[in-house]
C-alpha cells in the first residue's frame, strides 16, 4: 500500500506538469496560463485528475517508468497538436480530428514546407524509436506486480473522476454541451473538452420525447403541406454556393486594405435580399456548414466539435434539401471544385439525396492559385451545366474553395476574394440571359483562419459571415439575419416554397415566433433526434427517404475507340480529365491526358492489351475509384 501511495503521489505531480504544458501550448502566453488557473481551480484540479486516469496504469505493470514516459509523451502529442492546430484555425483539436487524418495529411504541404514536413516525420520517428529503446532497457520495478489491488485503485480512480466530473456538470463548474468550442475549451481545459468529444457523440435523447410529443410537433409547428403557390411551369431552380472562407474585410476593424475586393458581392446587398449568416465554425470545418444549411439541423445538438459527415450521415439517410425539391419534381445535384472524397462527400451526398455530384475529378481546364487551390471561375461552366442537364427544375448546391488557407498574408486572401468576386459576377451575369426562374443564395461558410478575436469584429462575433439572394423573380427585398441551418428554410419561402419536415418547421417559426425561441429549440432537438436517431414519428415510424444511386459527373465518361501502336495504348473517347486513367481488368495504368477525346498509356504489352477488358475510371489523388466507364475489348488481328 505505501508502494501505491507513493506512486499515486508522483502521477498526480506528473498529471500537474502535464495539465500546465498543455494548456501553455494552447494559450501560448504565462499570463493567459496563469489567469486560467487562478481563475478556475477546481476546473484545473478536474483536467489534472482527468490525465492522472490515464496514468494508473502504472499500478498493473512493472515497466512502470516506460508507462509514465509513454503516456507523458501521448498528452505532450496531443498538446502539440492543438497548439498547432489553434495557429492555423480558431476551432481547437477534437476527438471528431481523428476521423481527418487522411485529409489532414492531404493537405499537409498546404501548411507546411517539405523541410517542415521532414522534419516533424522525422522527431515522430525519433520519439517512436526512443519508446522501443525504452521499452528494452528501461528498469522493471522490483516488487511484484498485485493486479488485484493495482486494478482496484484504476477502478477507484476511475469512480472518483467520473463523480466529480459529473458532479462538476450538474453544478455548471463545467458545460456539457459547447455553444462555442474554442471558448469551451479556454474555459474547461483541454482533456476535459478533448474527453467530452470522445464520448460525447449524436444528440441525446430529449426529455419528454414519445410519439404523441412528435405529434404535437407535427400538427402545430409545421407550415402546412402543399402551400406552395407555384405552377408546374413557375418552380425555379434553386442554386446555393457555399463560398469557401468568404468574408467581408470591412467587417474587421483592423482591416489593412484600403480598397473593396468586393464590389460585386456588396452591389447584390444592396439590390436583392440578404443579411448575416451565422456559422458554426470558424477558420475550418466547411462540412458543418454545409450540413446544416443542406439539412436545416442544428449542430450544436451534437457532440463537440462532431462532425455528421463522418458519423450518422456514413450510415443514415437523412431528409435534406435535395429530397424535399426532388418530392415536388427537382433533380439534384452536388458541385465542388476539390476531391469528391474530401469529408467523404462522394458517400455522404448520396445519403442526402443527391442525383448527381460533380467534384474537381469530373472537370477539364481548372486553373489554380498560388497556393494549390482550383479556382473558382471553373463552377460557372459546371452550374450551367447541370442546369442543362434536365428539362424541369434543379436543386444545385455547389461549394467553392479557392478563399481556402493557408494564407500567406491578409493582402492574399483580399486578392483571391477578389477573384471569387469575378466569378459571382460571371455566374450572375451567365445566369441573366436564362428565360427560367432562377433563385441563387450565395454565403461564406465561415471566416479565413486568421488570428483575431471577436472584439474586432463589428458585430463582436466570430461565427458570422454573410449572405445575398440573388434572383430574377421578383422577391420581396428582406433583409434578415438568420442561423446557417435556416437559411434554406428562408429561401425556399421567399419562393412560395414550403416542403419537408425541416423546411416547414423553420418556416412556420418565420412566420410565427411568439412562441418564443426556447420552445423552438426544444423542438428542434427533439425533430432531429426522432429523424436521425429515434423512432422516427415525425414520419409515421418509418425513413421515407433511401439513399440514391449517386451519380458522378454531369456528362458520362465513355470510350469510342482504342488503338494499340508501338507499346502505346491510345484512348478515344469523350469527357476525360486529367483525373482518367486507363485500366486493364481493373488495374490502373500510368495515363496521360492528351485533351478530353485523348488518353494514352505507354509501355503497354501488346499481349495484355489485347486480353484485357479496357476501361477508364476516374481516379482522386487519394486513389480511390470514384467512377467507371463501361468495357472495351479490343480484338486480336486475323
Amino acid at each position: 500500500m505505501d508502494s501505491h501511495i507513493k506512486w499515486m503521489g508522483r502521477i498526480f505531480f506528473l498529471s500537474f506538469l502535464m495539465n500546465i504544458f498543455i494548456e501553455l501550448a494552447s494559450r501560448k502566453s504565462l499570463i493567459s496560463l496563469g489567469l486560467y488557473i487562478w481563475g478556475s481551480p477546481l476546473v484545473f484540479l478536474l483536467n489534472t485528475l482527468i490525465i492522472l486516469l490515464t496514468f494508473t496504469v502504472v499500478f498493473v505493470t512493472r515497466r512502470k517508468i516506460f508507462s509514465c514516459i509513454a503516456v507523458s509523451a501521448l498528452w505532450v502529442f496531443m498538446g502539440l497538436v492543438n497548439g498547432t492546430l489553434l495557429i492555423f484555425r480558431t476551432t481547437p483539436f477534437t476527438a471528431a480530428d481523428l476521423r481527418l487524418v487522411k485529409y489532414a495529411v492531404s493537405m499537409a504541404t498546404l501548411y507546411f514546407t517539405w523541410v517542415q514536413i521532414m522534419f516533424l516525420g522525422a522527431a515522430l520517428a525519433g520519439c517512436v524509436a526512443f519508446l522501443v529503446i525504452l521499452w528494452r532497457k528501461a528498469p522493471l520495478a522490483g516488487e511484484r506486480v498485485r493486479y488485484r489491488a493495482g486494478a482496484g485503485v484504476i477502478a477507484f480512480s476511475a469512480v472518483l473522476v467520473l463523480a466529480m466530473t459529473q458532479g462538476a456538470m450538474k453544478t455548471g463548474l463545467v458545460a456539457v454541451h459547447f455553444g462555442n468550442i474554442g471558448d469551451a475549451f479556454r474555459t474547461y481545459g483541454f482533456p476535459y473538452c478533448f474527453s467530452n468529444s470522445l464520448f460525447n457523440t449524436g444528440i441525446p435523447k430529449p426529455e419528454g420525447y414519445g410519439s404523441e410529443a412528435m405529434e404535437a410537433i407535427r400538427e402545430e409547428e409545421l407550415i402546412p403541406e402543399n402551400t406552395y403557390a407555384l405552377s408546374e411551369d413557375t418552380k425555379p431552380n434553386v442554386i446555393m454556393i457555399q463560398l469557401e472562407s468568404f468574408f467581408d474585410p470591412s467587417l474587421w476593424k483592423n482591416n489593412p486594405v484600403d480598397y473593396d475586393p468586393i464590389p460585386f458581392f456588396h452591389l447584390l446587398q444592396k439590390n436583392y435580399p440578404g443579411g448575416y449568416l451565422s456559422v458554426p465554425s470558424v477558420g475550418a470545418g466547411t462540412a458543418n456548414t454545409e450540413f446544416e444549411s443542406i439539412t436545416g439541423m442544428n449542430l450544436d445538438f451534437f457532440g463537440p466539435g462532431e462532425y455528421p459527415y463522418k458519423t450518422v450521415l456514413k450510415k443514415t439517410s437523412c431528409e435534406s434539401v435535395a429530397f424535399d425539391l426532388k418530392n415536388i419534381g427537382y433533380q439534384a445535384h452536388a458541385i465542388h471544385n476539390n476531391e469528391a472524397t474530401f469529408y467523404d462527400r462522394n458517400k455522404v451526398f448520396s445519403q442526402l439525396g443527391f442525383d448527381t455530384f460533380t467534384p474537381i475529378e469530373y472537370m477539364n481546364h481548372v486553373e489554380r492559385n498560388p497556393t494549390g487551390w482550383s479556382k473558382d471561375k471553373i463552377l460557372t461552366g459546371e452550374i450551367i451545366k447541370a442546369l442543362d442537364s434536365t428539362s424541369g427544375p434543379d436543386f444545385i448546391y455547389t461549394i467553392s474553395v479557392q478563399g481556402h488557407g493557408k494564407y500567406p498574408d491578409f493582402e492574399y486572401y483580399c486578392q483571391q476574394i477578389g477573384e471569387m468576386d469575378q466569378f459571382i459576377r460571371s455566374l450572375v451575369n451567365t445566369l441573366r440571359t436564362r428565360e427560367e426562374p432562377i433563385v441563387l443564395v450565395m454565403y461564406g461558410d465561415h471566416l479565413p483562419g486568421f488570428e483575431w478575436s471577436q472584439d474586432e469584429m463589428e458585430n463582436n462575433t466570430l461565427f458570422q459571415t454573410e449572405y445575398v439572394v440573388w434572383n430574377n423573380m421578383n422577391l420581396p427585398l428582406v433583409k434578415k439575419d438568420v442561423e446557417a441551418y435556416q437559411i434554406a428554410a428562408l429561401v425556399l419561402d421567399m419562393a412560395g416554397i414550403h416542403e419537408g419536415t425541416m423546411m416547414r418547421f423553420h418556416q412556420k417559426f418565420f412566420h410565427d415566433p411568439n412562441e418564443g425561441k426556447d420552445k423552438y429549440l426544444d423542438d428542434m432537438k427533439s425533430l432531429e433526434y426522432d429523424i436521425l436517431y429515434g423512432g422516427r414519428q415525425v414520419y409515421g415510424g418509418e425513413n421515407p427517404y433511401e439513399a440514391t444511386d449517386l451519380k458522378m459527373g454531369i456528362d458520362p465518361i465513355a470510350i469510342d475507340q482504342v488503338v494499340y501502336n508501338d507499346s502505346n495504348l491510345l484512348v478515344y473517347g469523350e469527357n476525360f480529365t486529367p483525373y482518367s486513367k486507363i485500366c486493364l481488368d481493373g488495374k490502373a495504368l500510368d495515363t496521360i491526358f492528351v485533351w478530353p477525346e485523348l488518353i494514352i498509356a505507354k509501355e503497354v504489352p501488346e499481349k495484355k492489351a489485347l486480353d484485357s477488358k479496357i476501361s477508364v475510371w476516374q481516379i482522386g489523388r487519394d486513389k480511390i475509384p470514384l467512377g467507371e466507364s463501361k468495357g472495351y475489348s479490343m480484338k486480336r488481328p486475323e
